[in-house]
């Protein structure tokens, strides 16, 4: 990232330099803007490789899964998030632990550290799938609108309609489109058979 920035405010010294410049000097300082543009577009590859490889520190990732299990609503995803979140905290300490180790015992928490980096891994994994389910039954086919967006729709063309035969088929589908809603909302508060 240091590199970065200061490849980039040589880039822009050279441009200030650039524009200030005789005509005289200008090719020269425009061969010295192609080098540090140059650099300038290595450095930032290599932070975006950085920054891509880099995965989030344990501790960031523990907070990140409470706030996903406090904001989880489907029981589904709130068990795989647990499971996650305890796989992680098993990470946390053994890093910890690993940290404190005197030299001798240093290879055994190793070890015990990528079992449950494995683990983590694994239970991330089903926390995506899990996620990935969810979203795909509560996603509706390709231009199918909710039910309240489709009534607001209709509305919005009652309003605005005058010729008395589109008045009158509009109405039709804002009742239809109401009696959709009142059985969906029935079938939500009705008891299981």
């Amino acid at each position: 990232m240091k590199a970065q920035l200061k490849a980039a405010k040589k880039v822009a010294a050279l441009k200030k330099a650039l524009k200030a410049a005789p005509p005289a000097k200008k090719a020269a300082i425009k061969a010295k803007l192609v080098k540090a543009q140059k650099v300038l577009a290595k450095a930032t590859a290599v932070a975006k490789k950085v920054l891509a490889g880099g995965k989030k520190p344990i501790k960031a990732r523990i907070a990140a899964i409470k706030a996903k299990i406090a904001a989880a609503a489907h029981p589904v995803r709130k068990a795989a998030l647990k499971a996650q979140l305890k796989a992680a905290k098993k990470v946390a300490a053994l890093k910890k632990a690993l940290k404190a180790a005197p030299p001798a015992k240093k290879a055994a928490i190793k070890a015990k550290l990528a079992v449950a980096k494995k683990a983590l891994a694994k239970a991330s994994a089903k926390v995506k799938k899990v996620s990935a389910k969810l979203a795909a039954k509560k996603a509706l086919p390709p231009g199918v609108k909710p039910i309240k967006a489709r009534i607001a729709s209709i509305k919005a063309k009652l309003a605005a309609a005058t010729h008395p035969k589109k008045v009158a088929a509009l109405k039709a589908q804002l009742k239809a489109a109401k009696k959709v809603a009142s059985l969906k909302k029935a079938l939500k508060a009705a008891p299981p058979a």
